[in-house]
């Protein structure tokens, strides 16, 4: 153990020195997860089953065992305001003319784009967490629109596969059950990010499009100490930084493909990262005492600290995930939380093998709240056993 605190620490200098050389930054490649976001994000401390598996590998230690048959998730990025617009002029979406300073429709995109940006994003996926076992596959496809002006945003698409595959061992500490854990992720990403103009111009001729495909391995590591009614975790998502080569071909090339192209680079390559987390928290489940039969609460908090601040430059409030929930007859769950300084909200069911779960919030992608505000909605439907 001596040896191993401070290789980790060198493990993590020199992923974020390695960084320095390179500041062309990825997105971690996870799911939405409606019900952690709807408590502010707050995860490190709570997550259990298909959530363990893109937050704390240590959860795979559990007892009991959760399997994810199916879970579909999808996400707009949209405000409610934002939603309700696109919803009153969706029948005249036919009528858009980009060239029209004054077409009301055109208004609306222009809003939508230079302030917050718009998009969605779905996901397919399934995986087994428990009995110190965690399996798990990801499928997801993104899209994501933003810029100073209309026909100059970029208009980035990504399409991912992610596989997990990690292990985690119980330990009895006196003082309740440390759990430690490890995960390995092969992902395989494709992106385009074409202006809106260039879409626009070329969007029946394929071969224009350059679509960036890659391959990386992510390393992850967490521990979780269990004592009553608390839960304190700690996690290194990314470790060293998950490198991603990727190789430009046109979309003509990598479609005929099936998005898996090879024979050497068409139009150049690139080294995207995608940058170490240092994540730590806590959640309180607190005895109800004669409400316990009926209702079920926890409290949770998290900071979670990107290593590489070259990618946000993150502050201490961007850091910040406050979360609560209160869960009624093992079927309904009420949500809210704060995640980098926006409240959050949402709500579970759960009626037999089928869950679903709904999340209004807003990320940060700026250094303090309010500097790049992106809202969303996300649902989810999921089979599980």
């Amino acid at each position: 153990m001596k040896k191993t605190i401070p290789a980790l620490f060198w493990l993590l200098f020199l992923g974020g020195c390695a960084s320095a050389l390179d500041q062309k930054f990825l997105e971690p490649i996870t799911p939405v997860s409606p019900a952690l976001k709807a408590q502010g994000g707050a995860s490190t401390g709570n997550a259990e089953g298909w959530d363990a598996l893109f937050v704390n590998p240590a959860a795979f230690a559990s007892d009991t065992s959760s399997l994810t048959i199916l879970s579909l998730g999808t996400t707009g990025f949209v405000s409610l305001s934002g939603l309700n617009q696109i919803l009153a002029t969706r029948n005249s979406l036919t009528n858009l003319n980009l060239n029209d300073p004054n077409n009301p429709n055109t208004t609306l995109l222009n809003s939508l784009l230079t302030t917050t940006g718009t998009g969605a994003e779905i996901s397919l996926g399934s995986g087994w967490v428990g009995k110190s076992l965690g399996l798990g596959l990801l499928i997801q496809d993104k899209s994501f629109a933003q810029g100073q002006t209309l026909l100059g945003s970029s208009f980035i698409t990504q399409h991912s596969i992610v596989g997990v595959l990690g292990y985690a061992k119980p330990f009895d500490v006196g003082l309740g059950t440390l759990k430690i854990g490890g995960d390995i992720r092969p992902e395989q990403i494709s992106f385009s990010s074409p202006t809106v103009a260039d879409a626009l111009a070329n969007q029946l001729n394929t071969s224009a499009y350059t679509v960036s495909t890659g391959f990386g391995l992510g390393l992850d590591l967490g521990a979780r100490w269990e004592y009553q009614e608390f839960k304190t975790g700690l996690v290194v998502r990314d470790l060293g930084s998950t490198v991603i080569n990727l190789d430009g071909y046109s979309l003509s090339a990598w479609t005929s493909a099936g998005g898996f192209p090879s024979g050497g680079s068409a139009a150049g390559n690139s080294i995207y990262r995608i940058p170490t987390v240092l994540a730590l928290g806590t959640s309180w489940t607190p005895d109800m005492g004669p409400l316990a039969p009926v209702m079920r609460s926890t409290l949770s908090a998290d900071l979670q600290i990107p290593i590489e601040d070259q990618y946000t430059q993150p502050s201490f409030w961007t850091w910040t995930h406050l979360g609560a929930e209160a869960e009624f007859l093992d079927f309904l769950a009420l949500r809210t939380g704060i995640n980098q300084g926006y409240f959050t909200f949402g709500m579970g069911a759960k009626v037999l093998i089928v869950d679903f779960n709904l999340a209004i919030y807003t990320d940060e992608m700026g250094r303090y709240s309010g500097i790049n505000p992106r809202p969303a909605l996300s649902m989810e439907w999921a089979v599980r056993l």
